[in-house]
């Protein structure tokens, strides 16, 4: 791994001609003053260098304690301490590589005074010194074989030495231990300086260590990743990585598989850019799994199956799951035959991997570490590649990919860490523009308050649970309209809400709403006014009972689900799906360093058969009617007779593989096909009678055409609005109306596709109409713009016609006039169809 004794690059020496001129000039006050030998050390003798991940801090802080051998009035004892086990027995190797003048000791055998030279080096972590273990204890114990740490350091203390520290990876050194590392620190190392060094600017725990520890930083030698970038140390740019497919492919896909697909595909775009160069190296990429749950799957085994799935070479794949570093993970690092390093450790252990162009992340990362100290594997740059630095911007980059960008908070933390710093620290001269991951959210478009925590309400089950149970909160008023058009994870939060609130009489409904938020009418909270009797008209033609839509007859099942099934297997692209493997997608690539610097790279992606089993299940479960079961062996069955037909030879797995895409991307298929076949196999019943009297509160308006003959109560505004229309119509076309109230048993209904019932809001006498009674059946929607009217449960309701009055009229007013309102089948969306006309209530659909 040697390549020689490197040249410092410009800021490189830079940085070693101020540390080493902060170390001269505080030897030269413990010299002048060294009664306040502690004050100097403390207050002054503290020297922070930050420099980004990959620019040299190892070499650096190496080459100053070199060469400082001879120039101090005193010899120097240096005590350098790494974050890891891993990263002692690296530093040990740089250290002899690079500074050949110093000779590096191991504090665990070698604790002897004697023989102590000038520079000598001491590497090891704070756990193996400063913990409550057996080896800490073992190094801090005199015996007679050998002194104790503390002794030996009062001794070279005695002796005329300084004592010197070297705190590496600084922001990492510290957590849990800061008490016993600062106790140490104080009262057994008493160091004359200290060398803190670190890549990640006012670090939390490294501030905790200073405060612990009484130390002031009194100087700070600050490197700009512009300059390191300029030397050919750090690559320019950083490129984020988002995959984009369509919708309807969006389900079907393993999101993980895909992220390790885009990883993968980028790396295969760095390696054949290098082969093209000549340049004989091996790129590697990194991902980073999850630590394991307990009795869970182990993420590495998880990972490792999916990038073999990939196309990646089962014998090119290395692992890492320790629970620190170690020696033989570094060294994977630079094995040529590896080129894929899957780890659990946390990424910020300082590690050098400058094969690595791109690094995969599958687990949440939350901390700004992530973006200072994980990346920064990928930022360094190969000496193999140094003489075409800045001349190919593939190479000149490098990638992350993230599984969920949302989720992972650690590089926007980091960008906002740099930009603090570079507010207060001229030198940070580089600026992070992150593009913003997520939006910010709405808030709940709720109202009231929660007086009794106890009752907690399920969430949603499912997408139709979700719109029947928001659709109900609206209309009783526990959750304002706006709601509707909420993402699903804030109505599931309303729902919650508006159920508690539901379920307590005594909570405030509307207290801070506008008069015109609130609803017209409120069922629940209310109370009943004396009621009276209204009697039902005999003057008017008026049918003895109301056609009703009654489910399919259970003992038909069979019946129903195959001429689901043929209906479904002649009218979507199943036959299509069965040799559909991959998706195309994008992977839009953006550099968080150089602003408008972005690409879009082709991908395809492996579908999940587990993901598009699991849901299409869903798919399959929109009637509660019907068993999910049974209609997908009819589906099979009936997709076998057609492949048969067609003398296509495919197995079971390819047929359910098939069906299950066709559900999932084309849902609205299977609801038309059941819509069909439930229109063919509904039973009809109109033994109900209208009731004889309709009860309701004294005083109510009269109606000239109204079946009781007056407006009933509990109409909300358009509805009240709606039958004055009716009741107003003098060319003769209505001869009478009436509410057609949900739930009712001799209401008239139609049966959803999803088995559920759709109560249409009136019942419409017209002259002429061609269908039993001449009845018209009406629904009133509040307006033509809100989500609520566009919900999937509208969308069901108004795709469906009754068997005996036939289609439904929609209708809502627009700017103050009434408009018929369709379903546009291209846009899956109900639009404004025409001017409403009562004489249009004649004519069937």
């Amino acid at each position: 791994m040697s390549g020689g004794r490197y040249a410092l690059a410009g800021y490189q020496a830079r940085a070693l001609e101020a540390l080493t001129g902060v170390i001269r000039k505080v030897s030269e006050y413990h010299n002048d003053r060294p009664q306040q030998r502690k004050e100097i050390a403390l207050k002054s003798g503290v020297t922070l260098l930050q420099a980004p991940t990959g620019s040299g801090k190892t070499l650096v802080l190496g080459r100053t304690l070199e060469g400082l051998r001879g120039a101090l009035s005193r010899p120097v004892v240096w005590f350098w301490f790494a974050p890891y086990a891993g990263l002692v027995t690296q530093t040990r190797d740089a250290i002899v590589d690079q500074c050949g003048s110093l000779r590096v000791r191991d504090i665990s055998k070698d604790r002897e005074p004697v023989g102590t030279r000038d520079g000598d080096v001491f590497v090891q972590t704070w756990s193996a010194v400063a913990a409550n273990n057996k080896d800490a204890r073992k190094v801090r114990r005199t015996k007679e074989s050998a002194l104790s740490l503390d002794d030996m350091i009062e001794t070279l203390r005695d002796d005329g030495f300084f004592v010197g520290v070297v705190i590496d990876e600084a922001h990492l050194n510290f957590g849990a231990s800061a008490k016993a590392a600062a106790d140490f620190y104080l009262n057994a190392l008493k160091p004359d300086f200290t060398v803190l060094a670190t890549a990640t600017p006012n670090d939390d725990k490294l501030e905790a260590f200073e405060d612990k520890a009484g130390i002031e930083v009194a100087s700070r030698v600050i490197v700009p990743r512009g300059d390191v970038v300029d030397a050919g140390l750090n690559k320019e740019g950083l490129m984020m990585g988002v995959i984009r497919m369509s919708d309807a492919d969006r389900d079907l896909v393993d999101h993980e598989q895909a992220t390790l697909t885009a990883g993968w595909t980028q790396h295969q775009r760095v390696k054949a850019r290098l082969a093209e160069r000549g340049i004989s190296l091996t790129p590697l990429m990194l991902v980073q799994v999850e630590d394991q749950a307990a009795g869970g799957e182990d993420p590495v085994d998880r990972v490792r199956e999916k990038l073999i799935q990939d196309g990646v070479p089962e014998g090119a794949i290395a692992t890492h799951t320790s629970g620190q570093p170690d020696p033989d993970f570094h060294t994977l690092a630079y094995d040529p035959d590896k080129e894929v390093l899957i780890f659990k450790v946390a990424v910020a252990t300082g590690f050098d991997a400058p094969r690595a162009w791109t690094l995969v992340s599958v687990r949440p990362n939350r901390g700004k570490e992530f973006g200072l100290q994980i990346v920064g594997r990928i930022m360094r740059v190969h000496p193999l590649v140094r003489p075409f630095h800045g001349q190919d911007s593939l190479l000149d980059r490098g990638y992350v990919f993230l599984t969920d960008p949302e989720m992972q908070a650690g590089l926007d933390a980091a960008v906002e860490e740099v930009k603090a710093v570079r507010q207060s620290i001229e030198l940070i001269t580089d600026r992070l523009d992150l593009v913003e991951l997520s939006t910010a959210s709405k808030p709940l478009a709720i109202n009231g308050f929660v007086t009794a925590a106890q009752i907690n309400p399920s969430m949603p089950s499912s997408e139709e649970d979700r719109e029947t149970r928001i659709s109900s909160l609206i209309e009783a008023g526990f959750v304002k309209p706006d709601a509707a058009a909420l993402p699903a994870a804030e109505q599931d939060r309303a729902i919650v809400a508006g159920e508690r609130w539901q379920q307590m009489t005594q909570t405030p409904l509307f207290g801070d709403l506008p008069e015109t938020d609130k609803p017209d009418r409120l069922e629940v909270t209310q109370p009943k006014p004396e009621q009276r009797a209204y009697p039902l008209r005999t003057d008017l033609d008026l049918p003895k009972g109301l056609w009703r839509e009654l489910p399919p007859n259970p003992a038909q099942a069979d019946q129903l689900v195959d001429d689901i099934a043929k209906i479904f297997c002649n009218s979507s692209n199943v036959v299509s799906l069965l040799q559909k493997r991959k998706t195309k997608a994008t992977m839009s690539l953006s550099d968080l360093f150089v602003a408008n610097m972005s690409e879009e790279v082709d991908l395809r992606l492996r579908l999940s058969n587990a993901r598009v089993a699991e849901k299409a299940q869903m798919a399959f479960n929109f009637n509660d009617t019907i068993d999910p079961r049974l209609l997908k062996r009819a589906l099979i069955n009936e997709l076998r007779h057609v492949v048969d037909d067609q003398g296509i030879e495919a197995e079971e797995r390819d047929l359910r593989r098939a069906l299950d895409m066709a559900v999932m991307g084309e849902p609205g298929k299977l609801k038309d096909a059941m819509k069909i076949a439930q229109g063919r196999n509904v039973r009809l019943s109109n033994t109900v009678p209208i009731p004889d009297n309709y009860m309701g509160p004294h005083g109510l308006q009269p109606a000239e055409k109204s079946a009781y003959g007056v407006f009933p109560a509990r109409l909300n505004q358009e509805e009240q609005k709606f039958a004055e229309v009716l009741d107003q119509d003098g060319t003769g076309t209505v001869l009478w109306w009436m509410r057609n109230p949900e739930n009712e048993s001799w209401a008239t209904r139609i049966v959803l596709p999803s088995g559920k019932n759709f109560f249409p809001d009136f019942i419409v006498g017209v002259a002429g109409r061609a269908t039993p009674n001449a009845i018209a059946l009406v629904e009133i929607k509040d307006d033509g713009d809100t989500g609520r009217l566009q919900s999937d449960r509208n969308i069901d309701k108004i795709r469906v016609q009754h068997r005996e009055y036939r289609k439904v009229f929609w209708t809502y007013r627009d700017s103050g006039e009434w408009v018929r309102a369709g379903y546009a089948e291209r846009l899956h969306r109900i639009v404004l169809k025409d001017v409403f006309s009562i004489s249009e209530m004649v004519f069937l659909e």
